[in-house]
């Protein structure tokens, strides 16, 4: 906690960010598709209710992040079977990435959470981890120098003041309505552990990285300092809390 308070913590994304629009669009048909077998199975929109809430939520996310340009979004495009390759719109770009950041992983984790005792379902969850990892590692690992899309300090006033805010709030619901808390359980647990491999794999490919600036001792200059063990610490804090516990917020605004 005290590394967070007194240096400057980036998480940085490199690359081609966000421009394949088929694997987004895939994705967000898989999560329609879990929202199906949801209400098949349990005739309950539950699913249906924290996808279309919080996909609204991060595309209103995504919208503010373009127009102040804190994160580069290349131009997106859908590539057909011929390899040829159309561009998105700009405006349902930003919806598909916000459907990926917030849609799909709060129904991947609410469809999944709910079955983490049934073996069946636990295999699809599995399949479904390793073609996203086949994904990842699919691609080439990108140059430490490569341009960066997007740098983000995780640890100023404001951000660290609003993770604390969405905490106790989050832990207020809970008390107000403990027989959700099973539910709530698996769903963080099925978040943090698909968000947890996925990160560790693009962390490793550069596709995300961490950068933390020091202050020297004898001046009010700060120098960058690398370090593995700053960057788990950073990371898993973005999992745990900036995914994992955000993330429920969902839970209790659209299921509650």
């Amino acid at each position: 906690m005290m590394m967070m308070i007194h240096r400057k913590c980036y998480i940085i994304r490199k690359g081609d960010f966000a421009v394949d629009a088929n694997k987004k669009i895939f994705y967000s048909l898989f999560s329609v598709a879990l929202c199906l077998e949801d209400y098949r199975q349990k005739h309950s929109t539950d699913c249906f209710s924290i996808m279309a809430g919080s996909s609204i939520v991060w595309t209103l996310i995504e919208t503010y992040l373009h127009v102040t340009n804190t994160r580069l979004m290349k131009p997106m495009y859908i590539t057909r079977m011929n390899q040829r390759k159309i561009l998105v719109p700009k405006p349902l770009a930003i919806c598909l990435q916000g459907m990926q950041e917030g849609g799909v992983v709060t129904t991947f984790g609410l469809f999944f959470g709910d079955r983490l005792s049934e073996p069946g379902y636990l295999v699809v969850f599995h399949a479904f981890i390793g073609y996203i990892l086949l994904n990842v590692s699919s691609k080439e690992r990108i140059s430490p120098n490569a341009r960066v899309s997007s740098k983000r300090q995780v640890n100023t006033t404001g951000s660290l003041c609003l993770m604390g805010g969405i905490t106790a709030y989050n832990i207020a619901e809970l008390y107000h309505h403990p027989q959700h808390l099973q539910r709530q359980a698996g769903m963080f647990f099925a978040m943090i552990y698909v968000c947890a491999i996925w990160t560790l794999i693009s962390y490793y490919k550069n596709f995300r990285g961490v950068e933390v600036q020091v202050k020297g001792r004898h001046t009010d200059h700060y120098r960058v300092r690398k370090s593995h063990t700053d960057a788990l610490f950073i990371l898993g804090y973005d999992v745990i809390f900036e995914i994992g516990v955000a993330y429920i917020t969902f839970y209790n605004w659209f299921v509650l």
